[in-house]
């Protein structure tokens, strides 16, 4: 069976050594779903990634997934090691804002701006801008998984083709994450208002306003509880930081963290009242965000990347900026109009149906039978 080598810093959990397992992070389960139809198509899906625990091979499904120690050579460098070790025709799933050294005629696939913190330097941006003139100058089509990477290429790139560059958002899979009992007012007996922050504990995706504001929240609202479903970095100093905000809270009984995995996190937004995607920068269509909407739940995100391809204030949610202040205006909003609750989240679930996971595939599966053909 003919290969094809898939190029990402993530995969599998080879932050914290458990190879056996998927990371439970957005890209790595965007990367799941794309073996998945690489397969269905009758090609055999080769994963090469970053480690951090040493060199490794390891076998996920029909994944072939192989690790490349990081830890004594740039994530640039490792990258292009990749390139000349990886067989059939080539995938790049991150990294494109670096300068690699792609094999040409490539795909690539940009999960998001991760260079759009609005303090970094002007250098930095321009910097990043040169590469991805590289990227578009390399590699045959870019598939961008929301509006705010198409508009960047257009804005400070140039490149021939207005096609090269592919506008295919993520996707949720809307029979899987239905709205639960809370959401159809089956639950009797529970009065607590459950506040979900579905994402890695992680600087970008917000984890310090997301505790800023949860500890102003549980401190007036005795009825509030706040749960954190998301992957850590061990001794990573987030997490430390985070452990120890936990345990070191007065109101820690009120506070929850779960790690969930794929199957389970339909779960977390059954159980919950309001979601927060509190992200500050790097963002693309969040598969947090769609789940969430798809299980009837309104969110509060930060008006970054992606978002806001996915959050029309005031309709299916509420988008502001990712501030301390704001955030925290926002879900008390919520918390105290339950009206507005059940009217944002039955338009995000209708939202979310436009996201469905079945069209995502259709346009991929097309985009990966051009491709696969010609360098056939």
């Amino acid at each position: 069976m003919k290969e094809v080598g898939i190029l990402t810093h993530s995969f599998v959990d080879a932050y914290n050594g458990n190879m056996d397992n998927i990371y439970g992070g957005g890209l790595e389960r965007y990367l799941y779903e794309l073996c998945g139809m690489i397969t269905e198509l009758g090609y055999s899906p080769q994963v090469h990634q970053l480690s951090y625990c040493g060199d490794f091979e390891k076998d996920i499904g029909p994944v072939q997934v192989y690790g490349y120690d990081c830890q004594q050579s740039s994530p640039v460098q490792v990258f292009n090691q990749m390139t000349k070790a990886a067989k059939g025709p080539l995938i790049y799933s991150s990294f494109i804002w670096e300068p690699i050294e792609y094999k040409p005629g490539s795909l690539g696939i940009c999960h998001g701006i991760n260079w759009d913190y609005h303090a970094s330097s002007a250098a930095h941006k321009a910097e990043v801008g040169r590469n991805i003139q590289h990227a578009l100058q390399h590699l045959k089509k870019i598939v961008s998984v929301d509006s705010h990477f198409l508009t960047f290429c257009r804005a400070s790139c140039t490149f021939a083709d207005p096609n090269q560059v592919v506008l295919l958002p993520n996707a949720v899979d809307t029979a899987w994450f239905t709205p639960g009992a809370r959401w159809r007012g089956l639950e009797k007996g529970d009065d607590r208002i459950r506040i979900l922050f579905p994402r890695r504990i992680s600087l970008e995706r917000g984890i310090i306003p997301m505790m800023l504001i949860a500890g102003r929240l549980l401190e007036e609202d005795h009825s509030i509880c706040i749960e954190f479903a998301g992957e850590v970095i061990d001794h990573n100093l987030i997490t430390k930081v985070f452990r120890q905000w936990m345990e070191s809270s007065p109101h820690r009984e009120r506070i929850l963290h779960r790690s969930y995995t794929f199957d389970e996190m339909k779960e977390a937004y059954q159980q919950a009242d309001i979601a927060v995607i509190p992200t500050i920068f790097s963002e693309g269509t969040s598969y947090s965000c769609l789940e969430a909407m798809s299980c009837g739940l309104p969110v509060v995100a930060g008006n970054i990347g992606g978002l806001n391809d996915l959050i029309l204030d005031g309709y299916n949610g509420l988008l502001v900026s990712p501030t301390e202040e704001d955030l925290y205006r926002a879900v008390h909003t919520l918390v105290k109009h339950s009206e507005l609750r059940h009217y944002l989240g039955a338009n995000a679930r209708a939202v979310s149906r436009a996201f469905d996971i079945g069209i995502w595939r259709e346009k991929w599966k097309e985009t990966l039978r051009s491709y696969l053909e010609q360098e056939g």
